[in-house]
């Protein structure tokens, strides 16, 4: 009997930590769904705790008052997580603008970037275009700002605040310094750029810095895109059709990206018919040794 008892006590509590998550989970559903934005949602989470704590001030059983409590912090921590969306809300489009290669010296090695801007209550793509073209900004591409790319700017913020992630640059710079052993004066070179952002210069650092120290040479113009670990590998990167147009545009005959962008940039090739050979790699030690195979060299 004291076991049912016991179990009748905790059944409200085992309530609302299933309910709060799924009232939650279902305004989380259609803000994703670009149903509802995101002050609403946050504003909705925060009426919801003001209600709840009222609830809770008007029980006169505290019995009842502790069950409540917990449902009180709970949407009050799932508030404080959304809050930061309400900076982000503004946030329409962004516009992909050309950025001329990083040519490092005495390398070949040409390192693309492409320069983002991004555009508050803006009401469609073609507005933006029509904002770009009267200021002749030369763009690659606009593209719409979904309720999911906030959340997941959002969601990449809060961990950099928490101390949980790095910086992407940062991070790039650190895998990069631990790859070629010391801290090249080139890397320095090209993060002191303005509007730096992303890893993706990741693998032509490396490479660079291994052709400046007499590793190998390279005498073949050659774009590079991809991100760089600690211990070589080769990662994905984003905006790989922005890029690709770059470097067809610039006129570099050769690319190189990572094997898992692979696909994509096929068929990116096929639908902007682009003439550029793009060459894939998992690993540093495989664009070594295609470099030395463009220059005639077989090791």
């Amino acid at each position: 009997m004291k076991n049912i008892s016991n179990q009748k006590r905790r059944l409200p509590y085992i309530v609302t930590i299933f309910l709060i998550p799924l009232y939650y989970g279902v305004f989380l559903l259609l803000y994703f769904q670009d149903v509802i934005g995101g002050i609403s949602f946050v504003a909705i989470l925060l009426i919801n705790f003001i209600i709840l704590f009222i609830v809770r001030i008007l029980l006169r059983k505290k019995v009842y008052k502790r069950k409540i409590t917990l449902a009180i912090y709970m949407m009050f921590l799932l508030f404080c997580f959304e809050l930061p969306l309400i900076f982000y809300e503004g946030t329409s489009h962004v516009a992909y603008i050309y950025k001329e290669p990083f040519h490092a010296r005495d390398t070949e090695i040409y390192l693309i970037g492409v320069d983002r801007v991004d555009f508050q209550y803006m009401e469609s793509i073609q507005s933006v275009e029509d904002l770009l073209n009267k200021q002749q900004v030369p763009f690659l591409d606009v593209a719409e700002i979904t309720n999911l790319d906030k959340y997941e700017s959002k969601n990449q913020q809060i961990l950099k605040w928490l101390h949980l992630q790095k910086n992407e640059v940062d991070q790039m710079k650190e895998n990069v310094i631990h790859y070629l052993g010391k801290e090249d004066e080139h890397i320095n070179v090209f993060l002191n750029q303005d509007n730096i952002s992303g890893n993706s210069a990741g693998l032509g650092l490396a490479l660079t810095g291994l052709i400046l120290r007499g590793d190998f040479q390279n005498n073949v113009a050659i774009a590079v895109t991809g991100a760089l670990s600690a211990n070589g590998d080769v990662l994905p990167i984003g905006v790989l059709k922005e890029k690709i147009l770059i470097a067809e545009k610039y006129g570099l005959p050769y690319m190189i990206i990572p094997t898992k962008n692979a696909e994509e940039a096929a068929q990116i090739q096929e639908e902007q018919k682009i003439n550029i050979k793009i060459l894939h790699v998992s690993h540093i030690d495989e664009a070594i040794q295609l470099i030395n195979e463009m220059n005639g060299k077989n090791k």
